[in-house]
């Protein structure tokens, strides 16, 4: 919003100047009307597109926290069934894949280094094989390959614009809109005014809006709207907490 509000002072300066000047010569009428009317619905139609993609996105980081407790979960399970088996080694692992992950996410630093340490959970399981049954072991190897799947998903969703066409056809709605705004005249100015700096903000806001939610992993301090990545954050403290006790 705070990105809005200057615009729309400008766009407001321009209203002003274009009556001033006298170049408002359109009233308000049904074709004007249905122009509000399409752009409003292209923005409700990819908004709602675009908030469910982002619901869905937001619930990856969630997804891959649970894969990992699962992990660790499970060798602390054989740790107690077995008191010859040391967990410590996986818990180490785990904290690098988590620090690994949120180094990719927030630092932009290269996905690939994530894969040496999910490879390196495969020497942890082959460790605790002579501790335990296939079947827990196997479980451990579904969720790493989850864990591999969901980081595959946020690599796409972070690296793909996908509703890029959508924009061209919404920018042109909103150009067209907010001319007509600004050669539309009335008996009353002030009234003008308002009406065509809310609806210039409430178009203009949601459009960055739109473009935000596409993208719900930039981390770059631009975007009003990112997935919540405290999980994972709250996930290697712990683990690491448990390492030092």
């Amino acid at each position: 919003m705070l990105t809005v509000l200057p615009l729309t002072g400008l766009y407001g300066l321009a209203k002003v100047a274009v009556h001033r000047l006298g170049w408002e010569p359109w009233a308000f009428d049904p074709l004007t009307g249905s122009l509000f009317g399409a752009a409003t619905f292209v923005i409700a139609f990819v908004l709602n597109g675009t908030l469910s993609d982002f619901k869905a996105s937001a619930d990856m980081p969630v997804q891959v926290a649970n894969a990992i407790e699962a992990i660790q979960d499970s060798s602390l399970l054989v740790a107690k069934a077995n008191g010859e088996y040391d967990p410590i080694p996986l818990t180490r692992n785990l904290v690098a894949i988590v620090q690994a992950i949120l180094d990719w996410l927030e630092q932009e630093k290269p996905q690939d280094a994530i894969a040496p340490n999910l490879d390196q959970l495969n020497v942890s399981l082959a460790g605790m094989l002579p501790y335990t049954s296939g079947p827990i072991i196997s479980r451990m190897q579904a969720e790493q390959a989850k864990i591999r799947l969901l980081l595959a998903y946020i690599g796409i969703n972070r690296d793909t614009d996908f509703i890029g066409p959508a924009y061209v056809l919404l920018e042109l709605f909103l150009v067209g809109v907010l001319c007509a705004l600004l050669l539309i005249g009335s008996a009353s100015f002030s009234e003008t005014l308002v009406v065509s700096c809310l609806l210039f903000t409430a178009f203009t806001y949601l459009l960055l809006l739109i473009r935000d939610l596409d993208n719900p992993f930039q981390y770059d301090g631009r975007s009003s709207v990112d997935a919540d990545l405290s999980i994972l954050a709250a996930l290697r403290d712990r683990l690491q907490k448990s390492l030092a006790s």
